[in-house]
């Protein structure tokens, strides 16, 4: 990807190794529920952690793109709405997020025909050009990381020493990613997100494209992790600090 042109935008904030990455999904990812099978906390809510639709930097110069075209799911806060299956975005690292607005505009992402929310972003995603990614990444760069509440009643615990001995390895110890493993962050993504996005992996639902090389890595993965271990290590995500 070029971004000569757009090398006048400010530096995305890195507020640990810009949280470096994203396993699953982005952001703008996509935004898929768990199934009728995923045990919820008792009183779990699916909602956006704030009802604000307001951006947080309006003079950025991707916020009215961001206000335009991802906002109103994300929120102006990024910090999602799950009601419309829509992830957090704020510890998603600029570069994570211009690949998978690419994926997603090029036919890498969102084409399986079971992979509903995967087809609004592809749709949302075809006419962005290279530079509106650049800005759009840039100014996700910019939004202050906030934790997202826990969803899921997964064993804490048991997700714990899954993710040491199957996750930190390419996420790092403390979920926070490795950009030069492209793994992405998994803090700060809510936990009901983590566990849609394996189980697309798992069914081919995600990662089959010929040429979504890290996708493919994980949709081979997939198929060894069973679903209550898969929520256990989403529940032990969402006890991760974000910053």
């Amino acid at each position: 990807m070029q971004l000569s042109d757009t090398e006048h935008l400010p530096a995305a904030g890195h507020r640990f190794p810009r949280l470096g990455t994203l396993w699953f999904a982005l952001t703008a990812s996509v935004m898929t529920s768990c199934d009728d099978n995923t045990p919820l906390r008792e009183g779990a809510v699916h909602v956006g952690q704030h009802d604000t639709v307001a951006v947080v930097n309006s003079a950025h110069p991707g916020a009215a793109l961001y206000a335009e075209r991802c906002s109103q799911c994300h929120n102006g806060n990024g910090t999602g709405n799950s009601a419309l299956k829509a992830p957090a975005l704020t510890t998603l690292a600029p570069w994570y997020v211009i690949r998978q607005l690419q994926h997603f505009r090029d036919g890498l992402r969102g084409t399986h025909k079971d992979d509903t929310y995967g087809q609004t972003m592809a749709s949302a995603s075809a006419a962005l050009s290279d530079t509106d990614i650049a800005l759009l990444a840039s100014y996700i760069g910019e939004i202050p990381a906030e934790w997202v509440a826990a969803t899921l009643d997964g064993n804490i615990e048991q997700g714990r020493d899954y993710h040491m001995n199957l996750c930190s390895a390419c996420h790092g110890t403390n979920g926070l990613g490795n950009e030069a493993l492209s793994a992405p962050a998994l803090a700060g993504l809510n936990d009901w997100y983590l566990v849609a996005q394996y189980e697309h992996f798992r069914a081919g639902r995600r990662g089959t494209h010929p040429a979504d090389t890290w996708g493919a890595q994980m949709h081979r993965l997939a198929p060894a992790v069973a679903k209550d271990v898969v929520i256990a290590i989403a529940s032990y995500h969402a006890t991760l600090p974000v910053q």
